[in-house]
């Protein structure tokens, strides 16, 4: 029973809370594979803007290499990073392609910034072009690395009045949809976030209906009524919809299917690695881990996990844990600050574990035995007082609780 204690403790101490560019001729080529420290999204055709093609991007902080300006120069202690973004448009229909550059310089004078999972540079182009068919390319320019990242290219046909993309947005943003701030916060995929998020399609009676699918759920909405809006909306937010790959189908039998996915935008870094994930589980379940002999394939192992941890979840109505981020933000944390020479995983440290059960301590007490060994003791004031000693037994970085 005693991991209902660590439980009780945990959940007392979160908080509850998401072609042809030639133009880069310069630097270092790089194809660079789709991942959260750079995203981006694309609104073809929106009808409440003059532009018929919106992409967005939002570029993370620790992608980016930052500069420290010197002593003796202005802004002196200021951090500095160089980007040029650029999207290039082409068509078998022009003569030669579209392009539109935007030059980028970030700024900060705290290096935590400069290394930060959680800030990104955001900003969009907004184009009126010619109706036609394109292949679309990002790129982005690190001009203190001097390195070209490259995204896989994509098509998109603006002539298809009926082609769309699927779009979610936050409820909380529903209210400036027709507003320029829009521009930026649209996602053609759905974040796996404990804030809401609606979808936003088309109008017209072929999108009364929506029929959401992958081997394990099986979903169909209506759209919300009287929004006043020209679109039809579509709230998920009491979904099951966990990370991974979905399927979509229109009222119209017709129509066909449109894969979206649902991802973890702020995912903690542990979590990357399911063996590693289950592993530190053993913390909640006196080392008997449910988990631990089940090996199925990885979409399924996926789908249990989850369901272990919804026994757990504060608000079990929607799909995000916010317990399970907690743990697991914990962990990323103990990784790298409990880690030694003997056992490069802090999580896996006796400091580490009393750390992700019961998050930071209100005090920590640091001396040496007779014998020169290192102490700390950590103290927690959360309803009573809770005490832990470690022990440096090996004097190498290991601290062992003492029982």
């Amino acid at each position: 029973m005693r991991y209902i204690k660590f439980l009780i403790v945990l959940i007392a101490l979160i908080e509850v809370v998401s072609g042809q560019h030639r133009d880069f001729s310069r630097g270092e080529k790089e194809d660079f594979k789709f991942n959260n420290q750079v995203i981006y999204s694309y609104w073809i055709n929106p009808v409440q803007f003059d532009e018929n093609l919106i992409f967005n991007y939002h570029i993370r902080y620790d992608f980016l290499l930052f500069e420290k300006t010197p002593p003796d120069k202005p802004l002196a202690d200021t951090f500095q990073a160089k980007i040029k973004v650029m999207i290039e448009l082409s068509s078998l229909e022009l003569l030669t392609p579209i392009r539109n550059i935007e030059e980028v310089t970030i700024k900060t004078t705290d290096f935590q910034q400069t290394i930060s999972k959680n800030l990104y540079y955001s900003s969009n182009f907004s184009l009126k072009i010619p109706a036609k068919k394109y292949k679309v390319t990002f790129t982005i320019l690190d001009e203190i690395r001097n390195k070209e990242f490259s995204f896989k290219p994509f098509d998109i046909d603006l002539k298809d009045t009926s082609n769309f993309e699927l779009l979610f947005i936050r409820e909380s943003d529903l209210g400036i949809i027709s507003l320029p701030e829009m521009k930026n916060k649209f996602y053609n995929f759905l974040p796996f976030s404990s804030e809401k998020f609606l979808l936003i399609l088309p109008e017209g009676d072929e999108f009364r209906e929506i029929k959401i699918h992958n081997r394990f759920v099986n979903y169909k909405l209506s759209r919300k009524e009287n929004t006043g809006l020209r679109f039809s909306i579509f709230s998920l937010d009491t979904l099951d919809l966990i990370e991974g790959i979905y399927q979509l189908k229109l009222a119209d039998e017709k129509s066909k299917p449109k894969s979206f996915e649902v991802r973890w935008i702020d995912k903690p870094e542990y979590l990357n690695n399911f063996d590693k994930a289950i592993s530190i589980m053993s913390y909640l379940f006196e080392n008997k881990n449910p988990l631990a002999k089940y090996h199925p394939d990885k979409d399924e192992l996926r789908k249990k996990f989850y369901e272990m941890w919804k026994k757990f979840d504060p608000t079990p109505s929607t799909p995000f844990n916010e317990l399970m981020a907690e743990f697991y933000r914990r962990a990323d944390y103990s990784l790298l600050e409990f880690k030694s020479v003997s056992q490069p995983d802090g999580a896996l440290t006796d400091r580490g574990k009393i750390y992700i059960l019961y998050g930071p301590p209100t005090k920590i007490e640091r001396s040496f035995s007779k014998d020169g060994r290192p102490i700390e003791v950590w103290t927690y004031n959360v309803n009573r007082q809770i005490k832990f000693t470690f022990f440096d037994e090996n004097k190498n970085g290991n601290y062992i609780l003492q029982k």
